[in-house]
Order: C-alpha cells, then structure tokens, then sequence
C-alpha cells in the first residue's frame, strides 16, 4: 500500500468517525425525560427495566411449562427475547 493511499485511508476513517460521533451526540440530546419520584430518567432506562423483567418473567413461564429444556442455546435465546421485549416496551410506551 502506498503512502498516498494509506493517508487517504486514514482521512475516511477519521471523516466517518467523526459523523458517527455528531450523529451519536446530536441523537442523545432528543432523549426524552421522564419525572420519577422528582428525580428525571431517560426514557431507555425505563423500557431496559420493563424489558428485563418481561423477559425474568417469560423465563418462569418456559420453566413452568417445561420448555427451556427444547430451546436451544439458551443465552443466544434469552438475550434476544430481552431485546425483544425491550424495543417492544420502548415502543408501546413512547411511539404513539
């Protein structure tokens, strides 16, 4: 690789670093806040709890009914269902 085409390498990756960054910074800046007991939460954090607890509850459930056993990798599978329930959440609750 040439010393010419190495710098222009490292201009993109640098140019597309910062948009991701703007991006990032700009994105959290429109995160709404919700009033919990006085004290003002970002929204995410609620539906990461709600999700979290669907998903501790779901888990009963597959365990009551005997069927974790039939599920597969049950990581892969419980860390998906919490993502799940999560965006879920987050939409039910705050995209109206």
């Amino acid at each position: 690789m040439s010393p010419r085409s190495r710098g222009r390498r490292l201009r993109g990756m640098t140019s597309r670093l910062a948009s991701t960054a703007a991006l990032v910074l700009c994105a959290a800046g429109c995160d709404p806040l919700l009033n919990v007991a006085g004290s003002f939460f970002p929204a995410w954090m609620v539906a990461t709890v709600l999700g979290v607890a669907l998903t501790v509850a779901v888990r009963y459930v597959f365990a009551v009914a005997q069927l974790e056993p039939h599920l597969g990798p049950t990581v892969l599978v419980y860390a998906s269902l919490g993502l799940l329930l999560t965006v879920v959440a987050w939409l039910v609750l705050y995209r109206a």
